[in-house]
């Protein structure tokens, strides 16, 4: 795979990061065809955090809508990188941050606890 296969003609992508706490942070990074690069996400709190990823172009719905992926974060420290995965998202690109493990789970994630999460994408295909 070419740079430009993968990043689209001269782009580069988007960088995002985000600091979680008390919540699920139902979150809608894009309303349109995306590429997700890489994540760096890591769980300083207490108790595992699951982040989920979802293909939609609105506002995910932890306690209906099903993620397209789910990571586990085990907690003090646990860590998940992923770099060069080049994932496809048709209708635009999402995410949640919960702390039980169900598909369809809202619960949010325990008082002091910390999920920072990085994604690199690109949105421009």
């Amino acid at each position: 795979m070419t740079r430009e296969d993968y990043y689209g003609a001269g782009n580069v992508g988007t960088h995002s990061n985000f600091n979680d706490a008390a919540s699920t942070t139902a979150t809608n990074l894009t309303t349109k065809k995306t590429r997700l690069l890489s994540i760096d996400a890591q769980n300083k709190g207490a108790a595992n955090a699951f982040l989920r990823l979802y293909d939609k172009a609105t506002t995910p719905a932890p306690g209906s809508d099903v993620p397209r992926m789910t990571y586990m974060l085990a907690p003090g420290g646990g860590k998940v990188i992923e770099k060069n995965i080049a994932l496809e998202f048709a209708s635009g690109f999402g995410y949640a941050i919960t702390g039980g493990a169900g598909d369809t789970d809202a619960t949010n994630i325990a008082n002091g606890a910390e999920v920072v999460v990085s994604f690199q994408y690109y949105d421009k295909l």
